[in-house]
């Protein structure tokens, strides 16, 4: 059964909707003019029952998204026409409907929605997305031209002259376009992992293309090559991110661009071989360090991040945990992987494990550590033999059979 609020959120373009059971007794209460609902005859899981409230907040960091701009993004911008808004709004909601889509895969596979939910949250999303087509200025370009797509690859209706890059760089329009023309057609990579899965193109294939593409001056290079390098940095290995980044170094005239990559990446690949760590109060060690240091305990290594809801919602299992094996001898430690330091700190007080030896991970994304323990998604359980050798590196969470699979390693050892 379904429940639809006589008022809609004023910025997220999709009625607010619930799915009820015959009997259920709703109640709906507002804060700061938002509906919050409660049914109080059972237990319901608060995100599946108010997925609105949470996509906006963890998508659209509680700002109008994509799909409210199409009617309104005229207004926002002084610089482009009421068409040019509409258009460049369209696209960017298919990009925001895909990474909708992937949200609530990563919801259902986490069990934190119902497959009931999620199927109707889809087909919720896919209307809108539908909907968007009738709008008449995006009805008009879609007419125009044919090579629309509504996944991806989308080319902009505006006949624009690549010979004018260097003045045409300031309008996000022209930016968005150099990027549509660049992806050329590439094909999805799907990558499934334990707890997650991906899909992105082959960055170092378009890359490469980009290098050879005669259309694009230096001006369209630096953009696009620095763009294209985000992909690299956040999917494939380290010795592609150190091979592309020498790359972007010797073929882009940009060198404040190539300084926030490093920055935002934390790209130094003369300490691949090591994993380098932080404490609570910035003391480096490395990992293999932190494993001699310990040696003649198990370990029970937990990598998570402070702004990873699994990780977070499973440390009162492990403060549990912890408790029903202090008679064995065993040490938790925690490390935080591609996360900021302060959140860090204030989490690891707030979850109540500051007791405990925590480490920040300085080099994640150019550590080849990381790939040989296989961590590519988390919260990722390592245990760890008192001879510091690896027990077992996909080890089970805390509440889901991580006390049993110790105990039986102990038993056997």
């Amino acid at each position: 059964m379904e429940l639809s609020t006589l008022n809609t959120y004023t910025y997220t373009s999709i009625p607010n909707t619930y799915l009820i059971k015959n009997g259920d007794t709703i109640v709906i209460e507002y804060e700061n003019k938002i509906p919050i609902a409660k049914i109080t005859n059972r237990v319901v899981n608060d995100i599946e029952l108010n997925y609105n409230n949470f996509r906006l907040k963890e998508l659209f960091d509680n700002k109008y998204p994509s799909h409210h701009k199409i009617f309104l993004g005229f207004l926002l911008s002084k610089e482009k026409s009421m068409e040019e808004t509409t258009v460049h709004f369209y696209q960017q909601a298919i990009k925001d409907g895909e990474r909708e889509i992937k949200f609530l895969d990563s919801l259902q596979k986490e069990k934190l929605i119902s497959n009931d939910n999620y199927v109707y949250r889809k087909e919720i999303l896919k209307g809108l997305l539908e909907k968007h087509k009738h709008n008449k200025i995006i009805k008009k370009a879609l007419e125009k031209n044919k090579s629309f797509s509504n996944k991806e690859n989308i080319e902009t209706i505006y006949s624009l002259d690549l010979s004018k890059t260097d003045s045409l760089m300031n309008f996000s329009y022209f930016r968005d376009y150099l990027n549509n023309i660049s992806k050329y057609d590439l094909s999805f990579i799907q990558e499934n992992n334990i707890n997650s899965g991906a899909f992105y193109i082959d960055s170092r294939v378009r890359f490469d293309s980009i290098l050879n593409d005669k259309r694009f001056n230096q001006t369209a290079k630096n953009h696009l090559l620095v763009n294209t390098y985000d992909g690299i940095a956040q999917n494939f290995r380290v010795k592609d991110k150190e091979k592309y980044f020498n790359k972007l170094i010797e073929n882009t005239t940009n060198p404040e661009k190539i300084n926030e990559l490093q920055k935002k990446y934390k790209l130094d690949f003369s300490k691949s071989e090591k994993l380098v760590l932080t404490n609570f109060k910035n003391d480096t060690i490395t990992f293999s360090d932190v494993i001699s240091n310990n040696k003649g305990k198990w370990l029970y290594i937990d990598v998570w991040a402070s702004w990873c809801r699994p990780c977070r919602e499973t440390m009162p299992k492990s403060i549990i945990l912890k408790k029903e094996l202090e008679n064995e001898n065993i040490e938790f430690i925690y490390l935080s992987l591609n996360d900021k330091k302060e959140k860090w700190k204030s989490a690891i007080e707030s979850d109540g494990i500051s007791k405990n030896q925590n480490f920040f991970i300085e080099n994640g994304n150019a550590s080849k550590v990381i790939e040989e323990l296989g961590i590519k998604t988390i919260p990722h359980y390592l245990i760890y033999n008192p001879n510091g050798k690896l027990a077992n590196g996909f080890a089970n969470r805390p509440g889901q059979g991580a006390k049993e699979q110790l105990k039986k390693l102990i038993s056997e050892n």
